[in-house]
């Protein structure tokens, strides 16, 4: 059984991604999964793998930034 994995709601909801998602026809996470995961095929443009990116690195440094001042 294949486990869901939780995407970030503010990735989600960011604007940059709702607009790529919007581009390819599918939802921004369909768009995720993709990007993060590899579960679908999307055929990214070199500019949109590196906004995704960007914004998935960011989050990212967030949530450890987040757990360290816990």
């Amino acid at each position: 059984m294949k486990q869901e994995t939780e995407l970030p709601e503010e990735l989600c909801a960011d604007e940059a991604v709702c607009f790529i998602a919007y581009r390819h026809h599918v939802t921004p996470q369909q768009l995720l999964r993709h990007f993060l995961y590899g579960e679908a095929s999307i055929p990214l443009e070199d500019n949109e793998v590196e906004i995704l990116k960007g914004l998935s690195e960011q989050v990212r440094e967030d949530k450890i930034t987040n757990i360290k001042t816990r």
